[in-house]
């Protein structure tokens, strides 16, 4: 019942805050109050409840839906969710706290954001295949009118353009979902594991079109059109959600349905959804190089990382299974860390441009001090939380793929030659615009909004088994499922 719970508290806090009649602070206010809540449900689950998730009964609900095709409201938790679970209630509190670049229709904002954590909730927390496509769906609308109305003057093009890739991609996976429960003879996740007695051609077919719906959710390259202009074109607070939770969802997907459920059908997929990791791990490291703009910067290099989760996940080893779990994760804090920063960082200079940029560590000691310390994570530096994630991703591609985990082992390098550069540009030498003697470091919202997920690249830098601890009994069940190893 609490994971129920947790799910909807933000969809009836959307109800509550569209009717807030009141001034901006009010709105404000009540929306963290809101956003607190699913946070502390998540951390108590955390507390009374990690190191045994799947034996929880109170975390757990199973009502029959449709009896004649056994679809049913099927939630509960276990470590290859939690993770994202906690994390989507941490950074929709934070999205509210950084959501000082939205004025006008403040309830109305709010209110689509609950609605969208409540799709993202459900989803990490799905055990029936409808059920974690009506969530996954659930997030759509939310998130295109949060671009669409919120974002720059390109804001409707980019919104356009993320729906379509998204609705075609869920539609293509809805596809395969609705043969897999039919062929199937149910809809329950837990009992499709193994291959729910399909053959191997059949798996093969079903496959195919979850994989690809799931892969333009990452999104993988080249299905990675919509990002850019959504990322660069979208309020910060939107950013955090957008980078920091909705590219798992399609990762998510390919770790908790297409490989436990499809194992023989994904099998001859999984070379190449580790190559289509590489390139992406080296396409967005290039192509993050190039970028003028401080925020396609971040986006692109977001596009590298979430490769290495494609190279764990294919790997289907427990290093491999483990890291990319746990990538999802760190992923999640470093990115919207960064988008965050690079929002502030814009605010005060007025603009993204890093030719333009200069010197701001003189004047911005603690904002451009948290850019390092986000890029260094980036970069997978030791004792950073992206360090142990990165490390097992390529460990276990490499062990089951050695060629892509050896190209995958580049992306370090890579990144930390545009993270360096950049930093190096904006942060060092002679203040190149003189308005910037008179700029301000960020103000006590702004490290509000900065502090926690730079606490938590440490906390889960030097203790990563904080997370690996539960998720690990998780990745076994699935791994002996699958006769993986």
């Amino acid at each position: 019942m609490i994971t129920t719970i947790t799910i909807f508290i933000p969809l009836l806090g959307a109800i509550l805050i569209s009717l807030v009649r009141g001034d901006e602070r009010t709105a404000r206010y009540t929306a963290l109050g809101i956003a607190a809540v699913p946070l502390l449900l998540a951390t108590y689950i955390y507390f009374a409840h990690g190191s045994n998730l799947a034996g929880a009964a109170n975390l757990s609900q199973d009502l029959t839906w449709i009896a004649p095709l056994d679809i049913g409201y099927r939630v509960g938790l276990d470590g290859l969710g939690f993770g994202m679970f906690f994390l989507t209630s941490l950074l929709t509190l934070i999205a509210v706290v950084a959501s000082w670049d939205i004025r006008e229709r403040l309830s109305t904002y709010f209110a689509l954001l609950f609605v969208a954590q409540t799709g993202m909730l459900g989803v990490f927390a799905s055990n029936d295949l409808v059920l974690f496509y009506i969530f996954f769906e659930l997030t759509l609308i939310p998130m295109y009118l949060l671009v669409g109305i919120w974002g720059d003057e390109n804001r409707r093009p980019a919104a356009i353009k993320f729906f379509i890739y998204t609705f075609l991609g869920s539609t293509a996976m809805l596809a395969g979902f609705l043969a897999l429960g039919v062929l199937g003879g149910t809809f329950s996740i837990p009992e499709l594991r193994g291959g729910g007695g399909l053959g191997t051609t059949a798996q093969i077919a079903i496959a195919a079109p979850i994989l690809f719906g799931l892969l333009v959710k990452v999104p993988a390259v080249p299905l990675h059109n919509w990002l850019l202009d959504v990322y660069v074109s979208s309020p910060i607070s939107t950013n955090v959600v957008l980078s920091g939770i909705m590219p798992k969802l399609g990762t998510f997907g390919i770790i908790f349905i297409a490989i436990p459920l499809l194992p023989e059908g994904v099998a001859p997929f999984l070379p190449w959804v580790a190559a289509l990791g590489v390139v992406n791990i080296i396409y967005g490291a290039f192509v993050a190089f190039l970028q003028p703009d401080l925020k396609a910067l971040i986006a692109y290099s977001s596009i590298g990382t979430l490769g290495f989760i494609l190279v764990g996940a294919a790997a289907t080893n427990a290093v491999g299974y483990n890291g990319a779990v746990l990538q999802q994760v760190t992923h999640g804090i470093y990115s919207a860390m960064l988008f965050i920063i690079v929002g502030i960082i814009a605010a005060k200079t007025g603009t993204r441009q890093i030719a333009e940029l200069g010197g701001l560590a003189a004047r911005m000691p603690w904002a451009t001090g948290f850019l390092a310390l986000g890029a260094m994570a980036a970069m997978g530096l030791p004792f950073l939380a992206v360090f142990a994630s990165e490390f097992m991703s390529i460990m276990g591609g490499y062990e089951a793929f050695p060629v892509q985990g050896a190209l995958a082992a580049l992306g370090i390098i890579l990144s930390a030659m545009y993270f360096l550069y950049m930093l190096s540009r904006v942060m060092f030498g002679p203040i190149v615009n003189p308005a910037y003697e008179s700029i301000t470091d960020a103000n006590p919202v702004e490290m509000a909004a900065i502090t926690p997920l730079a606490a938590l690249l440490l906390i889960l830098g030097i203790f990563p088994a904080l997370l690996i601890g539960i998720q690990q009994p998780a990745v076994e069940a699935v791994l002996a499922a699958i006769g993986g190893g």
